[in-house]
């Protein structure tokens, strides 16, 4: 068959840590895959894993969000999976993952399971594999939370060892065992704090000067130290986690903690000195929680280069937000990079505070309602614009874009933002939009600072950062605000032909 006619596709692999056996390693689901596509007369452009991860939980997926990333970007036409619980074992968030990729024109292929998701009885395929796949999923974790309590009591760990052990076979069991590599430094990390003069971060930063990375391969952080200096099992015990309490949570009170049958690494008199160290600094915090930082963007700000969401993060020298890509293994051009809070959320506050809704503006909403409805085909759109994200996708695979790709990524960004555009919204919810930015000058000058990070989230779907140029480089609404904020001239600059 000849390449040059073969559609495009994306393969997601991923394996749980307890199913790493030949038929669902990687290599194995991804040989599978190829086949497959194969026969579809479907060529692999990139391929996206996210090895001995767990499909019950949302969190440290990057190969996932990845790939979520790409199709947004028209990068591929179809999305394969070796079976669908790899993708999630819940089946509301494989619905979502399915949405995101149909909302992208991306259609999802199993391998194992075939589903067309364009018919009613495939919608019921999926919604019963999905289902399925959750009940196996609940049923496993019973069972496996009963061998880990077997563990657990036993004294022998369960899942993956602290820093500054290795887990070894001792006998017929696994038992962790002093890494002569890092115990000492695991030492000096607690006497360090407990002399009240180091904070996490500057113990992290002190692990990353000596070349140190966690047991995951990535930099230590403030969160993954002060987790290590609270951890017990540095003290010879070991603990079982507890039930699950509601979303899955796992409450604190339930863990069980046991003499274990390892070592310990240090003693109970400097662990008490620590904790001591931290309850003083927590009671010092909490008697200035009137100068408490809010950050306005948190949770919707991004990096214009990379796409990742930006940290706000506190430090002795200020608030920041901060560019975190090395810190999940990712790369990005701006890595490390930080800008003062207070300068964002400045700028985020004057563009807030201009927009302003003409006085006819109820009148414009209704004719351009009205435009859309006798001249407009949202399906015809819809298929102009991936025809454009096609032929631009076969442009790069020549090589017309060598040199050039972040022109090419920033022209696929603004088709595919057209055609997330055409997403349904009741005019309803835009005439309810339009209320909100009739008060929101006077709303916004009025509200507490809490207050104003919800407005934030509410209008504001996603603000990008360019730390290039020091300044906020793109605003995207939310969808009901969109055809609003094309009345108000004055954040046009910003808005980049939304």
């Amino acid at each position: 068959m000849n390449n040059n006619h073969l559609e495009t596709g994306s393969a997601y692999i991923r394996y749980s840590s307890t199913m790493q056996d030949d038929s669902f390693s990687l290599d194995a689901q991804l040989r599978q895959i190829k086949i497959r596509a194969a026969s579809d007369g479907v060529e692999i452009v990139k391929v996206y894993s996210d090895p001995a991860t767990s499909a019950y939980s949302k969190k440290n997926r990057p190969g996932l969000e990845a790939m979520l990333a790409d199709a947004k970007r028209g990068l591929f036409k179809f999305a394969y999976v070796h079976k669908l619980d790899r993708l999630s074992r819940r089946l509301e968030w494989a619905l979502e993952i399915v949405k995101i990729l149909q909302n992208a024109g991306v259609t999802l292929r199993s391998v194992e399971q075939k589903f067309d998701l364009d018919t009613p009885d495939g919608k019921l395929l999926f919604a019963m594999l999905g289902s399925l796949g959750e009940f196996f999923s609940d049923n496993l974790s019973q069972e496996t939370g009963k061998g880990k309590l077997e563990r657990a009591t036993q004294g022998y760990h369960n899942n993956q060892v602290p820093w500054g052990y290795k887990s070894e076979l001792v006998g017929v069991k696994k038992q962790a065992v002093p890494d002569p590599n890092t115990q000492e430094i695991v030492k000096q990390m607690f006497e360090r704090y407990s002399t009240g003069l180091y904070y996490d971060q500057e113990i992290a930063d002190w692990l990353t000067d000596l070349g140190h990375i966690t047991s995951r391969g990535r930099t230590f952080t403030k969160d993954t130290v002060r987790e290590m200096l609270l951890n017990k099992f540095y003290l010879g015990l070991t603990n079982y986690n507890g039930r699950h309490g509601h979303k899955g949570k796992r409450h604190e009170k339930d863990r069980v903690w046991i003499k274990g049958v390892h070592s310990p690494l240090i003693s109970k008199e400097l662990f008490e000195k620590c904790l001591k160290v931290r309850a003083s600094r927590r009671r010092m915090m909490n008697s200035k929680q009137k100068t408490f930082r809010v950050y306005f963007l948190a949770g919707i700000i991004t990096c214009n280069a990379c796409k990742r969401r930006l940290r706000a993060q506190s430090a002795k020298t200020g608030q920041y937000y901060r560019e975190v890509s090395r810190l999940v293994g990712g790369r990005c051009i701006h890595s490390g990079k930080s800008v003062r809070s207070v300068l964002v959320d400045e700028s985020i506050s004057q563009i807030m505070e201009n927009l302003v809704l003409p006085q006819n503006w109820q009148e414009e909403l209704e004719k351009s309602l009205m435009r859309n409805k006798d001249s407009f085909d949202p399906q015809k759109e819809r298929d102009r614009i991936k025809n454009d994200l096609r032929r631009m996708r076969e442009a790069y695979k020549r090589g017309l874009y060598d040199g050039d790709e972040p022109t090419f990524w920033n022209e696929v960004e603004k088709v595919q933002e057209k055609l997330n555009e055409l997403e349904q919204v009741a005019p309803k919810e835009i005439h309810q939009a339009g209320q909100v930015l009739v008060t929101l000058q006077a709303a916004w000058k009025a509200a507490t600072t809490e207050e104003k990070r919800e407005l934030c989230k509410v209008i504001l779907k996603n603000v990008e950062f360019d730390f290039s140029k020091n300044e906020i480089s793109k605003i995207t609404p939310h969808p009901e605000y969109q055809i609003l904020f094309r009345m108000i001239p004055d954040i046009q600059s910003k808005l980049e032909e939304l």
